[in-house]
């Protein structure tokens, strides 16, 4: 859920359709399997020649691509190149489509590096918000896998629709390919795409995403546990409708229903200073970061208004609007796997951008937040009104159709163990001042599944990593998060078994390179706690302690 390309995530679930889709899937992945052991047999591409087709210029092997079978009955619709700019290298894109049903058309992308470049893995990339795009095209998820991940062949897709809306939301098949299954088929045609191209299977397959991104990933290890080596997740939307049920009357609608209520950008940068001052120093350290984030229980009435409103305080009602942020929410609807409520946000969010783009946006008037859009038009979806507006919408009314929406679309099945079995692992990251998907609801989640599984067993497969004053838009004070080579990170888990347990993140200064400070990435609910003693900007002057 970023702000650039996020929506309210959306969709029921439908039994019927799954069969036959599993049957056409079947048919299509046997038809891609044989074509590939043929062409793996000989040695060579669609070329028909002893060598694989990828040992050609690129631009030539590119043009000259096609395919007879692709599962699922995906189609080619063109190849292009992409020359080297930037960081990123010369690829091969093949695009295509796969018509699931008239009111779903997944569109989507394989990106084939040069054969000496492809590290023979795949990875990928899921989206944001409802999707509708295609995610390796947009530069901001180029920068979120990063550099690391150019060796690989890069997959991506829009989940079966190509708008941001919501007016395919009235299609079961659409819906499901959004849930899970867009991802799976792609990745099926990508895997038969590559061993065409290079005359070889990959030998490890990734999922890296953000947000529902994250979600989709996480998704994958309970829909598909064989899909995937390795699944690395940064603040995935596990429970999109517990977040709409429960913020929308409880936060979303108290902030914009009174001005009085809303924070402007220079209140909220009053109340992030005020914050900051009162719990920097819970972690040892002042430097700006809150890294103790269960010890900061700071309460704003040192700034109410004592006169006239003005930007150097706060009405009672914007210090309520506050105390909601951080508070636990329990709409009375019952979602999936039994699921009633929504926890509180982290503590720092409002020194990172996650404040504007999430709860109050640009203007009172505008209600341009996030959160705002995301449950008006959940709203719209299970009142079947184009015209539903959250301060009025009352989601106890209507606790079937958000049910429906869950159950399709939450990531919350704890029972990943034949993940676990076939050797995958599982990354999650979170940056602790998220202010649009609650750490403190994927920590339950991870929670369950150390009840599920047995702790011991879980910490042979999966971590739950964090950095203290970063947002949902993965800026704020705190180190950065993209300075974390996550893929990296999961690769030499997967190959070497090299477990995630001393990563460290670095604070770049104004110029966005300059090195300023580093800290561990702490397992939650730990945080970087100062030792008391030697150089601040050193990650090995912190411990990772949970008080």
């Amino acid at each position: 859920m970023i702000p650039s390309t996020s929506t309210a995530a959306l969709a029921p679930c439908p039994p019927a359709p799954r069969l036959a889709s599993e049957g056409r899937s079947a048919v299509h992945a046997l038809c891609a399997l044989s074509a590939a052991l043929t062409l793996t047999a000989c040695g060579g591409g669609s070329s028909g020649s002893t060598a694989p087709l990828a040992s050609k210029p690129l631009a030539e092997a590119c043009a000259a691509y096609t395919t007879a079978a692709l599962p699922h009955g995906a189609k080619i619709t063109r190849t292009e190149v992409r020359k080297a700019e930037g960081s990123l290298p010369e690829v091969c894109i093949v695009r295509g489509q796969i018509v699931s049903s008239p009111d779903s058309t997944i569109q989507w992308a394989v990106e084939l590096p040069t054969l000496s470049l492809w590290n023979g893995k795949t990875l990928t990339i899921g989206g944001g918000g409802l999707d509708g795009f295609i995610p390796t095209d947009d530069p901001w998820y180029q920068q979120l896998v990063g550099p690391s991940a150019n060796p690989y062949l890069k997959i991506s897709s829009d989940s079966g629709h190509q708008s941001r809306g919501f007016e395919w939301a009235k299609s079961d098949v659409a819906l499901r390919n959004h849930a899970f299954d867009a991802n799976h088929f792609v990745l099926e045609v990508g895997t038969a795409i590559a061993t065409e191209f290079y005359g070889k299977r990959p030998v490890r397959r990734y999922h890296m995403g953000h947000s529902n991104g994250g979600r989709s990933g996480l998704i994958s290890t309970q829909k598909y546990p064989k899909d995937y080596d390795g699944v690395v997740a940064m603040e995935p939307a596990i429970s999109q409708q517990a977040h709409q049920v429960n913020l929308g009357p409880n936060v979303v609608r108290h902030i914009f229903q009174n001005r009085d209520n809303w924070l402007s950008p220079a209140k909220v940068a009053l109340y992030a200073k005020a914050e900051t001052a009162a719990c920097d120093g819970l972690d040892g350290l002042k430097d700006g970061i809150i890294g103790n984030v269960e010890a900061c229980s700071y309460v704003p009435t040192d700034l109410l208004c004592k006169g006239a409103d003005s930007d150097s305080c706060l009405t009672a009602g914007q210090i309520e609007s506050i105390r909601r942020i951080y508070s636990d929410h329990k709409t009375p609807v019952t979602l999936s796997r039994g699921a009633v409520g929504y926890p509180r946000f982290g503590r720092g969010g409002a020194a990172t951008s996650d404040w504007q783009s999430y709860m109050f946006g640009t203007s009172f008037e505008a209600r341009d937040s996030f959160n705002h859009m995301a449950v008006t038009e959940a709203a719209k979806v299970v009142e079947g009104n184009p015209a539903a507006d959250v301060l009025s919408h009352d989601p106890t009314q209507y606790p079937a159709q958000y049910l429906r929406l869950a159950e399709m679309i939450d990531a919350t099945d704890p029972d990943i163990g034949a993940f676990a079995d076939n050797g995958g692992k599982l990354l999650i990251w979170y940056g602790l001042s998220d202010t649009c998907v609650s750490l403190y609801r994927t920590a339950e989640y991870f929670d369950s599944v150390k009840q599920r599984l047995g702790a011991g067993k879980v910490q042979g497969f999966a971590r739950m990593l964090t950095s203290p004053s970063i947002g949902h838009n993965l800026d704020g004070p705190g180190t950065n998060p993209l300075s974390i080579d996550l893929l990296a990170a999961m690769d030499a888990w997967v190959e070497k078994s090299t477990a995630p347990d001393a990563l460290v993140a670095t604070q770049f200064g104004a110029d966005g390179t300059t090195a300023m400070a580093k800290r561990p990435v702490c397992e939650f609910p730990k945080f970087p706690r100062y030792n008391g003693a030697g150089d601040p900007n050193k990650a090995e002057s912190f411990t990772c302690s949970a008080t």
